[in-house]
């Protein structure tokens, strides 16, 4: 897996160092011009939105803001139809230092960017965007009590990992054995034969993996997969739902794996995913007749709303669609 926190974290943190050893001289202790910069481009911002654009909770941007008041650099203001609002704006004293700080952060950004063109630049700034994005949206999922699902193992776990291309050969044989010993028993042998030609070989399981809207996961236990999950958004969904939907497309367990709670986790995981995303609704098709699935889904709050036809080999199925609204 590409490891880009690291670099990201060590440009953190280096760039905040230099800033609170320059900003000493101003009466500004660690981070706390962070704050003034984002009040200084919204004037009247609110403390709540204030923890929200630095991703901080609310007992940190408290205790910020009283040191800033107390210095003198920035004031509040109760609101014209609400007194209990208050808005946040920058003094004399604050207006004088914030150019400083605009200095410092342009010449930071110069710094950082030697030796990029400017194609490259734009390029790197959009691709943060994107990361920006993604932690933000994790960030407000685990604030509103959410928890992300990515071990199950006890107090020593493996991961809900993403599959890598170099493991399609093991996604290869799971999603093979799992469809088999799920719908082996109902299907002719000629026409699961083929599907599983078809709907997982080589090429198309690597043009899946390589969809930018498809995601894999495998699920361990006791260092062993144990189960993988597939996730498609956007034009990837195999119905073309809506752009604020999230289909949950495979989620099997090994049958050596089966009553551990793997399938909970997994489809926890999904609507984390969606939640990340922000997706509002979780649809998946389940095929009419496996009852035990439709009762899974049903305890999670999904509810049926709508049917397709499922081909397997030269027998059309008929799959319930089944699908799960989101609060965000």
């Amino acid at each position: 897996m590409t490891e880009i926190l690291r670099p990201i974290g060590v440009i953190a943190r280096a760039l905040e160092s230099i800033a609170n050893i320059e900003f000493q001289q101003y009466g500004l202790t660690r981070g706390q011009y962070l704050y003034l910069v984002r009040i200084a481009e919204q004037p009247g911002i609110i403390q709540e939105r204030l923890g929200e654009l630095l991703k901080v909770d609310r007992a940190t941007v408290t205790r910020a803001v009283q040191r800033l008041i107390k210095t003198g650099l920035i004031e509040r203001q109760s609101d014209e139809t609400n007194r209990k609002i208050k808005h946040l704006y920058l003094t004399k004293a604050g207006q004088a230092i914030y150019p400083i700080i605009k200095a410092e952060n342009d010449y930071s950004n110069q710094i950082a960017l030697a030796g990029l063109t400017p194609t490259e630049a734009d390029s790197l700034e959009q691709l943060l965007h994107k990361v920006s994005h993604n932690v933000a949206a994790n960030w407000d999922f685990v604030k509103k009590g959410n928890n992300r699902h990515y071990y199950n193992k006890g107090d020593i776990t493996m991961p809900i990992q993403p599959v890598t291309f170099d493991q399609l050969p093991t996604l290869q044989l799971i999603s093979r054995e799992t469809f088999a010993a799920t719908f082996g028993n109902e299907n002719s042998a000629e026409d699961l034969a083929k599907y599983l030609e078809e709907a997982y070989n080589t090429d198309q399981l690597t043009g899946e993996l390589e969809n930018p809207n498809s995601f894999f996961y495998f699920i361990y236990h006791d260092d062993q997969v144990a189960g993988y999950l597939k996730l498609n958004i956007n034009d990837a969904q195999t119905e073309g739902a809506a752009l604020d939907a999230l289909e949950i497309e495979r989620i099997y367990i090994r049958q050596s794996f089966k009553r551990l709670g793997l399938g909970t986790q997994l489809i926890n995981h999904a609507l984390a995913v969606a939640q990340q995303t922000h997706k509002t609704n979780v649809w998946l098709g389940v095929w009419e007749h496996n009852t035990a699935a439709l009762s899974f889904y049903k305890n999670f709050g999904f509810s049926q709303v709508g049917e397709h036809v499922f081909q397997l080999g030269s027998d059309a199925q008929r799959d319930l669609i089944m699908q799960k609204t989101l609060t965000l």
